[in-house]
């Protein structure tokens, strides 16, 4: 969405709010001309506090901007995502909105997708919603996937692929973390795999998974099924239990990646080898495009 606004608006300029969990994915991205990120409140403490003040700090400036347009860009309808829009005070407002619902002071409603339409990828909708100030007969085209990871991220995976004696270009990722168990590969899957590639190719594998226990309430990991796997795996599964930074700069060198629908999945589709998505259960995570 951000990609087709600044093809169409080159002299805009494009602003982005989104939280620190999830903004620093858009740092350096040439299409934006300003990021705020802005830290989100968990519990009530003083870093709570504080967090909220940085909130409020960032949407008065944000407001005292005038911007011309304002957007909530999300798949669907939120309540909290149009209270904020709203309070940026922006001439035009944009926002999904609830069907047979006019009790909202968005400039620009877009009736929000029945459940057939919720079928496309998220991307999708959100494209849906320039729709007000985008006037086309053809349909958009979709810009590729777009993500860059820092240099320093690279160098951390090009010491790593040295250490084992791994050239760039000549491995496979294959990894773990779906957040339903169906979506899992199984370890003679995994196993399988890595010996079949290694056969034909001559390619090992690096396995990799999100650190932590699966009874994490916050954020559950896959160290025990990793455990499992690894336990008699073969010497062509090289494993890689690591940061996010890590993790990303070996998807990034690897001639092709495996992993669940999870977010290492959307990074990995977005790198130069690409992935191959496993999914279950598509009536529940469709994959339409």
């Amino acid at each position: 969405m951000l990609q087709i606004l600044k093809q169409r608006f080159p002299k805009s300029y494009l602003t982005v709010i989104a939280p620190e969990s999830s903004g620093w994915i858009l740092k350096d991205a040439p299409f934006v001309d300003k990021l705020y990120s802005y830290p989100q409140p968990k519990s009530f403490g003083f870093k709570s506090m504080v967090a909220i003040l940085k909130q409020l700090y960032i949407f008065l400036k944000i407001r005292n901007e005038h911007y011309d347009i304002a957007i909530a860009a999300g798949g669907e309808y939120s309540h909290r995502a149009v209270k904020r829009l709203l309070w940026l005070n922006a001439k035009r407002t944009i926002s999904y909105i609830p069907k047979n619902n006019k009790g909202y002071k968005i400039s620009d409603g877009v009736t929000e997708p029945n459940p057939k339409k919720r079928n496309l990828h998220e991307s999708a909708r959100m494209i849906d919603l320039l729709k007000p100030i985008i006037t086309s007969k053809n349909k958009l085209n979709y810009p590729d996937v777009y993500y860059n990871p820092p240099k320093d991220w690279l160098k951390k995976a090009q010491s790593f692929l040295t250490l084992h004696n791994i050239k760039h270009n000549q491995y496979i990722v294959f990894g773990l973390g779906a957040r339903r168990e169906k979506k899992q590969a199984s370890k003679e899957q995994v196993i399988a795999t890595a010996n079949y590639v290694y056969k034909k190719f001559q390619m090992k594998t690096i396995f990799v998974w999100t650190p932590g226990s699966k009874n994490n309430k916050n954020y559950p990991g896959d160290d025990e099924i990793a455990s499992e796997i690894l336990k008699n795996a073969p010497k062509e599964i090289i494993p890689l239990r690591a940061p996010l930074d890590l993790t990303i700069g070996i998807i990034w060198l690897a001639r092709k990646s495996i992993f669940p629908d999870s977010g290492l999945m959307h990074f990995a589709a977005a790198s130069p080898g690409g992935v191959i998505g496993l999914f279950a259960e598509t009536n529940i995570s469709p994959i339409k495009l």
